[in-house]
């Protein structure tokens, strides 16, 4: 008699992820295009590309919900996608993400 797949055995959706992946410190790349990131209780997920030259942000440098790009330094809110500091210009998209159980899901448009 086969078992149901636990939630830590079942294939994942490419907009979906185990929470548990993503680190205290750093940031998880969730389908080439998002970057999530844990800031304290709270997940934010952002574009993974800086929009100033294409720098990988989930590379970058967190402090707080700041985030540095690894490239040219272009600083963003995480959480609200801000743009903090140039050299780029725009701010970040960012992304709603639902949660149930142990997985989490990038809403896609």
């Amino acid at each position: 008699m086969t078992q149901p797949a636990t939630n830590s055995q079942r294939t994942l959706a490419e907009n979906e992820f185990f929470l548990r992946d993503v680190p205290a410190a750093g940031a998880l790349l969730v389908a080439d295009a998002v970057a999530v990131f844990r800031v304290g209780d709270r997940l934010c997920a952002i574009q993974s590309r800086c929009p100033h030259r294409g720098g990988p942000l989930d590379e970058g440098q967190l402090e707080g919900t700041t985030l540095t790009c690894p490239w040219h330094g272009a600083q963003f809110d995480v959480c609200t996608g801000a743009l903090v500091r140039g050299p780029a210009e725009t701010p970040l998209e960012t992304y709603h993400m639902t949660v149930d159980g142990e997985i989490g899901r990038i809403e896609v448009e």
